[in-house]
């Protein structure tokens, strides 16, 4: 697995987390502007470490924030109590929670988008599945406190607005065809096996689409 440790002053701080995931997208859509092989094949590795931590939880969804150990470190070492969860899952659990954050849905988006490989779309839904079996309640959607207890460990009954301006902006687009949709017009370009054509939208932080000025779509 691949993830980006912390830093903090002269010492890194191997700890991760969802919000982090979005970097996933960040490297490929950098190695495909730079075409840099390096970023992009670096950008899809930290995807896929960003969904082991979903499918090894309870309930199918990864944590605010996990870490792992480095041999040698003063400052690398697994809670006692994740001991077993860390030999079996490579990364241990230090915030458990999940507050309907949109970041590993995201690199999934862009993963898809800039290879083709519908192995992507399969995480994307198998994502959707444990949102939707786990954070529903009644008409909407709740942040939940333990992602790996059945159930979520009770619900916070608060509902994020990007929950719908990202998380399930990015499952629907990962599954739209190129004929007529959206993403037409959001495809990257200059990856080995990507989608092909000239960008001319570009998503903001929250995912709302932007005109690249002088691109005709």
């Amino acid at each position: 697995m691949t993830f980006i440790a912390g830093f903090n002053g002269t010492n890194l701080t191997y700890e991760f987390s969802h919000l982090g995931c979005f970097a996933g997208g960040n490297f490929l859509l950098g190695g495909i502007v730079l075409s840099n092989s390096e970023f992009f094949d670096f950008g899809l590795a930290i995807t896929a470490g960003c969904h082991q931590t979903y499918i090894s939880t309870a309930t199918g969804i990864g944590p605010e924030t996990f870490g792992w150990t480095v041999s040698g470190e003063a400052n690398s070492s697994v809670p006692e109590a994740q001991a077993a969860f860390y030999q079996a899952n490579g990364f241990y659990i230090g915030d458990a929670q999940y507050i309907l954050r949109p970041e590993v849905m995201e690199s999934y988006y862009y993963a898809y988008r800039a290879t083709g490989d519908t192995k992507y779309q399969d995480w994307a839904w198998e994502a959707v599945q444990a949102i939707t079996n786990t954070t529903r309640v009644g008409s909407g959607y709740s942040e939940i406190n333990n992602v790996n207890v059945g159930g979520g460990g009770g619900f916070k009954n608060f509902q994020d607005s990007f929950l719908f301006a990202e998380v399930l902006k990015y499952a629907y687009l990962i599954f739209v065809g190129d004929e007529g949709g959206p993403v037409n017009a959001i495809q990257v370009q200059g990856a080995e096996g990507g989608q092909g054509g000239r960008q001319s939208w570009v998503f903001n932080t929250e995912a709302h689409p932007f005109r690249v000025v002088g691109v005709q779509v």
